[in-house]
């Protein structure tokens, strides 16, 4: 018995020492909390965590934060008091009403939450961070104008997020990191293997919970075709209308660990792409619009009414043979073109690019704009002759666009020389489906159990479906506000999810960088003739790089215009560097 006892002893120390052992030698974390992607939803995801005391290390494939919410307009919300200063009564009913209406099967749920917290959860707490709500539109889904702007666009709601989040100890950025798979064992997640793109050099980071904000997948033509909704056909010419970094990887990454994904044929193509002149790809639109345009297709005809509601418009659109349509108009008419999307429209060359490409066709007379835009001389004409006929009488018969009760102040006759033709192709705008959540915005497997330590928030969720079938102004950045801030929530412990205790981090491990000066953060003088061959180099990481300094090429701007002794040219490495920075945001934007 003694021998069995000793025996016994003798095994228990080596258990326990093997346990000793195994604890010592698993890697200490590198963060309570890993967010993949600093667009909007990530950036509220990261506050709200960092706000509840978790340290946060965020990831983003781009240089810098924000995501497409920097090119981006305004947010839906309900009831809130700059509403109540013009004078628009709104309330929760309401909105969800019209948000049901519009999106035909929009998440019910989903959509009387959002509605509900979104003065509080959205446009409260974004005030809190300086954030000043300017004025508010009305758009066709809204029966209320509720489509709030911050005195502009969208980025003067991102600056400010990215201020407070660079002054939160707690809160890291990695830059130029691509989220390659996630890491889990025994069905436990326990982090992220990731690439840095401008070395190739890959790592693992640890977190015991990690939130995915990375967007859609608009981004990615293929991807785009497999989910390709089955009401209308698929456009054989089709264009990229969405972000450089929208290209559904936070999907891959959920369903590699076991995600079910929903309404992922839920997609907004936008019928209003023009060729990207400058896009080396030559696979980018520009989106345009002309109120004083009527749309005639491939027949010369007109087809619809140019002023419908835009899910019925692209949709028409998408319904012609081929999906394709032009805009026509006058030399009054030049006045209200609208091309967005590209910060070169900016430069002194403004459309200059797009008339060199043949993409902006203009003839003295309408004959001759036919036969440069490829369209039946015949039918053209009539169309124009009917068209202003229409106008002279104060109303459009054939399509409703307006009558003596309901006039267009838009619509006038096509007479003054030149006249304008643009042909416009469908192109990619945003994604409605996503990556399959909770009411705590943890992702679930397709048996609706969540994956532990798994989070999602914003596009990559197609927003939790509040859109239905159909977007709507400003209910994508909104909703994603509201779901990066309940992600956040969540893995604090919130809404009865898994709680993380705060604990003590070790810094991340230091990946060798590439050897570019500029890169190191030594402060360098740029040499003749050097920023040119930087910004034509097409180095992988570089991307915001040289769409921003081609841009300040284009300008011919001066260093100054951006850095300051405080940021020299080199990265923004400090806080105070990052505060300069992002005041050089709106130089292009």
């Amino acid at each position: 018995m003694s021998i069995l006892i000793a025996m016994f002893r003798t095994r228990l120390c080596w258990l326990t020492c093997a346990v000793l052992l195994s604890s010592c030698t698993r890697p200490l974390p590198d963060a309570d909390v890993i967010v993949i992607g600093s667009g909007i939803a990530g950036l509220s995801a990261a506050l709200e965590a960092g706000a509840a005391g978790q340290s946060v290390l965020v990831l983003d494939a781009n240089s810098v934060g924000g995501g497409h919410a920097v090119k981006a307009g305004g947010f839906a919300l309900v009831g809130t008091p700059l509403q109540e200063k013009k004078g628009f009564k709104d309330n929760p009913q309401i909105a969800a009403r019209d948000l049901l209406a519009w999106g035909e099967d929009a998440d019910a749920e989903w959509v009387h939450r959002y509605v509900t917290n979104s003065r509080t959860e959205v446009y409260d707490w974004l005030a809190g961070f300086g954030v000043r709500w300017g004025f508010v539109l009305d758009t066709p889904e809204h029966s209320v104008p509720r489509f709030h702007f911050a005195s502009g666009p969208a980025l003067n709601v991102v600056v400010p997020m990215m201020r407070a989040a660079f002054t939160r100890g707690n809160l890291d950025f990695r830059w130029n990191t691509e989220a390659t798979s996630l890491i889990q064992r025994n069905g436990n997640l326990q982090g992220v293997r990731i690439r840095d793109l401008r070395t190739g050099l890959e790592g693992e980071l640890r977190a015991p919970a990690v939130i995915i904000a990375t967007g859609g997948w608009q981004g990615d033509l293929a991807f785009v075709r497999r989910a390709w909704p089955a009401s209308v056909p698929a456009p054989p010419r089709l264009y990229v209308g969405a972000g450089h970094f929208a290209t559904g990887s936070g999907i891959g990454l959920g369903e590699e660990a076991g995600a079910a994904t929903t309404r992922m044929d839920h997609q907004v193509i936008f019928a209003s792409g023009i060729p990207d002149p400058l896009d080396p790809t030559g696979t980018r639109a520009l989106q345009t619009e002309n109120a004083s345009a009527i749309w005639v297709n491939a027949s010369g005809h007109r087809f619809m009414n140019e002023r419908a509601p835009s899910k019925v418009a692209d949709e028409t659109v998408l319904q012609q043979s081929p999906a394709t349509h032009w805009l026509i108009f006058d030399a009054d008419g030049l006045r209200t073109l609208r091309i967005r999307d590209a910060v070169w429209l900016g430069n002194p060359a403004g459309i200059g690019p797009l008339k060199a490409a043949g993409l902006i066709h203009h003839a003295d007379s309408l004959a001759a704009l036919a036969a440069q835009a490829g369209l039946p001389e015949a039918a053209l004409a009539a169309t124009v002759e009917h068209w202003n006929a229409a106008v002279l009488a104060g109303g459009d018969a054939e399509f409703g666009r307006f009558t003596e009760a309901k006039p267009d102040s838009s619509a006038r006759q096509l007479r003054k020389a030149p006249f304008y033709a643009i042909q416009l192709f469908p192109m990619t705008r945003k994604s409605m489906g996503g990556l399959a959540i909770d009411s705590s915005a943890r992702v679930v497997d397709a048996a609706g159990r969540p994956v532990r330590g798994l989070y999602a928030a914003g596009e990559v969720t197609g927003v939790a479906g509040i859109n239905g079938r159909y977007g709507g102004e400003g209910t994508f950045l909104g909703p994603s506000v509201f779901l990066g801030r309940l992600a956040g929530r969540a893995v604090s412990g919130g809404d009865g999810a898994l709680r993380i205790e705060p604990k003590a981090v070790a810094p991340p491990a230091t990946l060798t960088v590439s050897v570019d000066p500029e890169y190191r953060g030594r402060a360098i003088t740029v040499p003749d003739g050097a920023l040119p061959q930087l910004v034509n180099a097409q180095r992988p990481g570089y991307w915001h790089f040289e769409v921003a300094h081609r841009i300040v090429l284009e300008r011919a701007l001066d260093c100054t215009a951006c850095h300051t002794p405080v940021w020299p040219t080199s990265p923004a490495n400090s806080l105070a560097q990052r505060q300069v920075q992002l005041n050089a945001c709106s130089t292009c934007h």
